[in-house]
């Protein structure tokens, strides 16, 4: 997991400084920045906290710091990728048309088709 690129880059679309989420979530800056520079991984409470700060589910903070590594499949890579896209729109950007979500699931949905289709066979 690489939580810290995720939790900076949270942070920085919130317009949080790392003096104030420290403080709000009781850690020293120092450590928040360790956190956000990937040299320590937080446990669940401090991203327990940070999801409440942040108002983002944990699990899209999960899904979003899993570092995916999809041996150059093309439909999996797509996947990865739409996901992606609407967690930001929805939990981080809060800023999304409803006609392009919905273009996203349906994509969403094809793929997830075809890849069952492959399993069956």
């Amino acid at each position: 997991m690489q939580y810290g690129k995720t939790l900076a880059y949270i942070r920085e679309k919130r317009a949080y400084t790392s003096e104030y989420v420290a403080n709000e979530i009781g850690v020293s800056t120092d450590e928040l920045t360790d956190i956000e520079n990937q040299a320590q991984v937080p446990d669940t409470k401090l991203l327990t906290k940070l999801s409440d700060l942040y108002k983002v589910p944990l699990n899209i903070i999960e899904h979003l710091s899993i570092d995916h590594n999809i041996n150059g499949n093309e439909d999996e890579q797509r996947r990865k990728t739409l996901k992606d896209w609407i967690a930001h729109a929805v939990f981080i950007d809060e800023n999304y048309k409803l006609k392009d979500l919905s273009d996203t699931f349906k994509e969403l949905r094809q793929l997830k088709t075809k890849r069952e289709e492959l399993k069956v066979s």
